[in-house]
């Protein structure tokens, strides 16, 4: 199975990083070394292999569709849709779009740059009925851990959201494979959090884990922004 279609997540108000944006710049273009998050993470896609990206933006999102408009990504299909006046929630905002998506699909976030074996998830997971999250073994090293999976079924059989520290070994590494399937219940007009499209998944045993060895890096706080810019300036991409 191929999926070379991803949906980046990029509506979110991003109030624990006012200090840097001043809440006039959404959360991705806040930049890192004077270049904008948001491009960092849209090569990141291109190198995993995605051919086509849907961006679901919220507040100021006309500023993310003039930075994609500028160009410098081909070879690669991107789309920028909005909320519109009543903000959806992350999966509300997926299933407004549903139609056009395909039956199997990825998703992440605008916020946190990962790397993962898209291609080699796939060929593991070749069943388009099952999602896949992929994980870090964290054991509470960059957060607290949040995930737990059965190693002999491969399935996530937890996911909790600000558990205590010490109690799950594993953490979402911030992208996963879902299914047209798995939003069919969502109505509309109504704000849903991606955490329960997940959490119905995982009650109905559809979500298997792939690990990855990649720490991830993102600027969901200023912390996580500086510690971020130093690890881009170690590589010398800033």
């Amino acid at each position: 199975m191929t999926a070379s279609h991803c949906v980046l997540l990029a509506g979110g108000l991003g109030t624990r990083l006012t200090e840097i944006t001043g809440g006039l710049i959404p959360k991705a273009l806040a930049e890192v070394g004077g270049v904008p998050f948001l491009h960092f993470k849209l090569l990141s896609l291109i190198q995993m292999g995605f051919t086509s990206i849907d961006i679901l933006v919220g507040q100021h999102g006309e500023q993310i569709e003039s930075f994609v408009a500028s160009g410098g990504y081909p070879g690669i299909n991107i789309r920028c849709f909005r909320d519109g006046p009543t903000l959806l929630g992350t999966a509300g905002a997926i299933a407004a779009i549903l139609g056009m998506l395909p039956n199997t699909f990825w998703v992440t976030y605008a916020d946190s740059y990962v790397v993962a074996d898209i291609e080699t998830a796939n060929s593991k997971f070749d069943n388009e009925d099952e999602c896949v999250m992929v994980v870090l073994h964290n054991q509470d090293r960059v957060e607290t851990s949040n995930v737990s999976i059965n190693s002999t079924s491969a399935q996530i059989t937890e996911y909790v959201k600000n558990p205590p520290r010490g109690t799950h070994e594993w953490i979402d590494y911030g992208i996963l494979r879902l299914t047209r399937k798995s939003f069919s219940w969502i109505k509309t007009d109504t704000p849903v959090d991606l955490r329960e499209v997940i959490l119905s998944q995982i009650a109905n045993g559809r979500m298997r884990a792939f690990a990855t060895n990649e720490l991830f890096w993102d600027i969901g706080t200023p912390i996580r922004h500086d510690e971020t810019s130093q690890e881009f300036r170690r590589r010398g991409w800033i």
